[in-house]
């Protein structure tokens, strides 16, 4: 009965380490490690934490342009979602950008869901089963970029 037990156990112990979860990563980081140490990484790439600092969310700005923020959302320091918010004079260089960061994302997610894709709206979704990465361009009076990384998984 014991080695029952046991055997079982040590059934159970190993199916839960061969399923352990895995996250996409921001920036050739992994979004399952603590949003403290991102932050703390972002930083040392250059990006100042700004001082308006939430208890759900770190937020860092590039010093250089002050047209590039992140915004590392957290819950008890698990990373849930990063939202990079860029901000640009003209809206040729956000489609520039959008197109950019859409062509890499599509090569390592695959070719995105495209929910609008017209001159002044674009959305392109990315999605597996470690998260999801949307890219939205809204080429208004004031033309913003946003990518938001989610650890969100989709249903298999």
């Amino acid at each position: 009965m014991k080695r029952m037990f046991w055997a079982m156990l040590a059934a159970v112990m190993l199916s839960a380490c061969s399923s352990e979860r895995e996250y996409i990563n921001y920036r050739g980081m992994s979004m399952g490690m603590s949003a403290r140490q991102l932050a703390d990484s972002l930083q040392k790439q250059g990006l100042a934490l700004d001082t308006t600092k939430y208890e759900d969310r770190y937020v860092l700005a590039d010093t250089l342009a002050n047209n590039f923020t992140v915004a590392i959302y957290h819950q008890n320091d698990t990373i849930g979602d990063i939202l990079e918010n860029y901000i640009a004079t003209y809206n040729d260089s956000t489609s520039q950008l959008w197109q950019k960061i859409r062509d890499e994302l599509a090569e390592e997610f695959g070719w995105p869901n495209m929910g609008k894709h017209g001159d002044l709206h674009k959305e392109a979704t990315f999605q597996n089963k470690k998260g999801t990465v949307i890219v939205t361009l809204l080429n208004t009076y004031s033309p913003t970029l946003t990518v938001r990384y989610s650890t969100a998984q989709t249903p298999e």
